[in-house]
């Protein structure tokens, strides 16, 4: 069973952790890994929530920057990607935080591409980055696609 809650310092190795496999270690990453940095380092004063299992380990990671309803990260384990969730984040974030939502989301990320767009994200443009060309996407609510809650 997986529990959905925020962020303490004790976490910050497995936050590490995931972010090195789903960004550092990324098929569509284009920056060598000692330019990209640490999770700590990008995420500071960003109010960050974890889906952890009941070992109380880390699987997944969802952080934002609330003042903007900006979604800055969301990344789920590799090991259990596919298992719903990024979406069960979501789906958390919605008592949380007011619609519109926005995210940046690389464009050679086509599995997360492919998952902002089932769950009903709309792109509303596109630039380049450091790690390519990005998407901004855009969901206006009132609830995730596909989910009940």
């Amino acid at each position: 069973m997986t529990h959905i809650r925020l962020a303490t310092d004790a976490d910050a190795a497995q936050l590490q952790e995931i972010y090195r496999h789903c960004i550092i270690e990324a098929s569509w990453q284009v920056r060598p890994a000692e330019a990209i940095p640490e999770f700590a380092a990008i995420s500071r004063d960003e109010v960050i929530w974890v889906a952890v299992d009941a070992q109380l380990q880390v699987l997944a990671l969802l952080a934002v920057q609330p003042e903007h309803a900006y979604i800055h990260h969301l990344y789920v384990h590799p090991r259990v990607q596919g298992q719903g969730l990024g979406r069960a984040l979501l789906v958390f974030l919605q008592a949380h935080l007011a619609f519109p939502w926005r995210l940046k989301c690389v464009l050679n990320n086509t599995a997360g591409m492919a998952f902002y767009r089932h769950l009903g994200w709309h792109e509303l443009q596109q630039d380049h980055g450091a790690d390519g060309v990005y998407c901004l996407l855009e969901h206006a609510g009132p609830q995730i696609v596909g989910c009940n809650s």
